[in-house]
């Protein structure tokens, strides 16, 4: 009877700790979640009589976003672009964007490409203006490059609220002289610190710029060991940056729960906020085939729904994690518009006539 009645009294304590724990817990997230999308094609796509839908009504693709949750626009821009196709980011073409994206509340992430086309872990091609230069000069050309991209941003009143030095860097970038993996097994981190301070510096010492967050970003999303090896290096090289960016599309960086592992792990190891800057999710019936590439299986039905699902559960997830402040879909404005040579993947959150899968909304569900 003793022994009962320990546990009758124990029990409603155990509960209300493990009610306190989960308090603390939330009260730890002292800003919401916010969410945004990568809309460096949107221009294109109007320029070639694109138009978006939302429930059947033609509507501006930047209100569509914004009415269902989006805050943050992502702005590609690349050094000299052919303008062909999707490498059509100069810097007229970014702050065109910027200005539109502003006119309806967006923030404006500026991801720098350090080149003509695009930069990933497997491109990062120089550009053609800087190749065969010294290190010590290509560290000033990407200094007063960046320096100058972020006055002249500024100067036509839209200096964008956080900086991207880099896209997906964590196999380096201006290859070949901030390649971090040279043949022999030679990793060149003193390198390409030395080139990424370069970016960073640019954008600090922007004349017309008060202090802007500054991102670095890795496509690690689910790999806790090339995060932590990647971070850990440029950081102890005097790399001085705000937000840690990560990409995370399932096919490739692994399941959600390598995703959250990862991103508890630098949550503590590290002092900088986290971001997913990149995601997406297939709709059309298509999914990438198992290969040495693909780290985890399926996680839904690569359907209307299933996208959907993927982006809820998605926001679900790093909701959790305080730490984690922002989370960026890829591509989400792609129409399928051929003569636009800008190829319809599959994975936009409209559908081949301009109408707005469900998906647009999940995150805006999500939040109410």
């Amino acid at each position: 009877m003793k022994l009962l009645a320990c546990i009758i009294i124990l029990a409603p304590l155990t509960w209300s700790c493990s009610i306190a724990y989960n308090q603390k817990e939330n009260d730890l997230r002292t800003m919401p979640l916010e969410f945004g999308g990568d809309f460096s094609i949107m221009k294109k796509m109007g320029d070639f009589g694109g138009l978006y839908k939302m429930d059947g009504v033609v509507k501006e693709g930047f209100l569509i976003f914004k009415d269902n949750g989006y805050s943050w626009a992502r702005l590609r821009i690349f050094h000299t672009p052919n303008m062909r196709g999707p490498i059509c980011n100069d810097l007229k073409t970014t702050i065109i964007l910027a200005k539109k994206a502003k006119q309806f509340g967006f923030k404006v992430l500026l991801d720098i490409h350090y080149s003509d086309t695009w930069a990933d872990p497997g491109h990062q091609i120089a550009p053609s203006a800087w190749k065969g230069l010294s290190q010590d000069i290509l560290k000033d050309s990407i200094y007063n490059y960046t320096k100058k991209v972020i006055e002249t941003m500024g100067n036509a009143g839209v200096l964008p609220e956080m900086v991207q030095v880099g896209n997906e860097i964590n196999n380096g970038m201006v290859w070949p002289t901030g390649k971090l993996w040279l043949d022999g097994g030679v990793v060149h981190w003193d390198a390409l610190t030395e080139l990424i301070k370069a970016g960073i510096n640019g954008v600090k010492d922007a004349r017309n710029a008060s202090y802007i967050p500054i991102m670095i970003h890795a496509a690690t999303g689910g790999d806790i060991n090339a995060s932590t090896k990647f971070y850990t290096n440029i950081i102890e090289r005097g790399a001085d940056f705000d937000v840690i960016g990560l990409s995370y599309y399932p096919w490739w960086h692994g399941s959600f729960d390598e995703l959250e592992k990862n991103i508890r792990f630098l949550s503590r190891k590290f002092t900088q906020d986290i971001s997913i800057v990149e995601t997406a999710y297939y709709s059309n019936n298509w999914y990438p085939e198992p290969s040495q590439w693909v780290l985890s299986d399926q996680p839904y039905p690569a359907t209307e729904q299933g996208q959907y699902n993927f982006l809820f559960k998605l926001a679900e997830r790093l909701n959790k994690i305080p730490k984690v402040n922002s989370v960026f879909y890829w591509k989400p404005d792609g129409l399928d518009i051929p003569k636009s040579k800008v190829n319809y993947l599959g994975r936009s959150l409209f559908d081949h006539e301009g109408n707005a899968l469900m998906g647009i909304s999940a995150w805006k569900d999500y939040n109410d």
